[in-house]
């Protein structure tokens, strides 16, 4: 009995004969990607966390060191990251940043690829384009913080502001270019020397295509398919600036129909927020009629923002970027079967109805200056 209990107990204990210290390993938290050539081969910059107590880095307890690399293809890229420091762990890895000169000529499916088949790569980094080089980005100056956990944390920040797109995921990537064809990424860039997001590439068929959408853009986007989380209207009253500030989405409403063969989408939105700033000197915020002339702009101006975007996408894009195939596709599924592979071009034809309606449940600790 007394040998069994032992072969048992060595058995449990086995769990972690694989295991490796990690001040033995090189833990890669950011990859970018700046070229993708037939002659000229892959070239990629890969950040790595130092442990705290080590020396090196670039510049004073900067905490972390990049490597670039280039290679024929970005697997032997990645692998020539070994040559030059510990063995490498992606499994810690939280952004993907690509730059958008790479995917106008190679589409996105062959970029991710390698990323996609390593079972040791988390499906859950989040994907970004950048205008300039990657290896700029992921070499900017900061305060003792590492630049790829900056841009990932910046994602954080949707409910403040519009301007951020929902996070996409590697996995969630791979996806959409199986079944959607297009969809917007987000934009990482820099400003005056810091790291901000700043709008969204258009990926269509795998590649970029068209102008990048500007944040305002992206705002509208958001909007538009009712991914709201947050943010602040700017709109203005009796020649003055007020804000509103959206609290929350309450509803979303997306119906779709068919009628002589041609698509109608009618979407409506209700959101919560409030009267965060107003300019207005003769401010009555407890006038019922003056909380209605608030609400009333703040609908208008959001409606002129969106029905702007859809003239541009229709017209501009010709590309149904905003998601909203998924309401066709459930709604008229014999439709989709006939015309899914034609998306793009039904969408640039579509009539599409935008209605959003707010309720203004609070307006600070301000309210008649009177």
């Amino acid at each position: 009995m007394k040998k069994i209990l032992l072969i048992f107990i060595t058995l449990m204990l086995s769990g972690c004969w694989d295991s490796q210290n990690i001040e033995d390993l090189s833990l890669v938290v950011g990859t970018g990607i700046d070229k993708i050539d037939p002659v000229e081969g892959v070239q990629i910059v890969q950040q790595i966390i130092l442990p705290k107590s080590g020396s090196i880095g670039q510049g004073q307890g900067a905490g972390y060191k990049n490597i670039t690399t280039g290679g024929g293809t970005l697997h032997e890229a990645i692998r020539n990251v070994s040559l030059e420091t510990k063995p490498i762990s992606s499994e810690h890895q939280r952004i993907f940043l690509i730059n958008q000169e790479v995917i106008k000529e190679t589409p996105l499916d062959t970029v991710i690829n390698q990323f996609i088949r390593d079972d040791k790569t988390r499906r859950s980094l989040y994907i970004f384009l950048t205008e300039e080089p990657a290896s700029e980005l992921l070499s900017v100056k900061t305060d003792k913080e590492i630049p790829s956990n900056i841009i990932y944390e910046l994602t954080e920040n949707r409910k403040k502001t519009n301007k951020i797109l929902p996070p996409l995921k590697l996995g969630e990537a791979s996806a959409r270019l199986q079944s959607e064809g297009s969809f917007p990424i987000q934009i990482v860039g820099l400003e005056k020397g810091n790291l901000k997001l700043m709008g969204a590439g258009v990926i269509n068929n795998g590649k970029l295509v068209g102008e990048n959408l500007t944040g305002d853009e992206v705002s509208a986007l958001s909007w538009l398919n009712g991914s709201v989380e947050g943010g602040t209207v700017e709109a203005v009253h009796h020649d003055k600036p007020f804000g509103f500030e959206v609290i929350k989405l309450r509803s979303k409403k997306i119906k779709t129909k068919i009628k002589n063969g041609r698509l109608f989408i009618d979407i409506f939105i209700r959101v919560e927020g409030r009267l965060a700033e107003d300019w207005y000197e003769k401010e009555n915020s407890f006038d019922k009629g003056y909380q209605k002339g608030i609400e009333g702009i703040v609908e208008k101006t959001i409606e002129k923002e969106v029905n702007d975007l859809i003239y541009t996408l229709q017209n501009d894009y010709k590309t149904g970027v905003a998601g909203l195939f998924h309401y066709v596709k459930n709604q008229h599924p014999a439709y989709w079967r006939k015309y899914g592979k034609q998306w793009d071009e039904k969408f640039s034809e579509a009539e599409i109805t935008y209605k959003v309606r707010i309720n203004k449940t609070d307006f600070g600790t301000k309210g008649s200056s009177q």
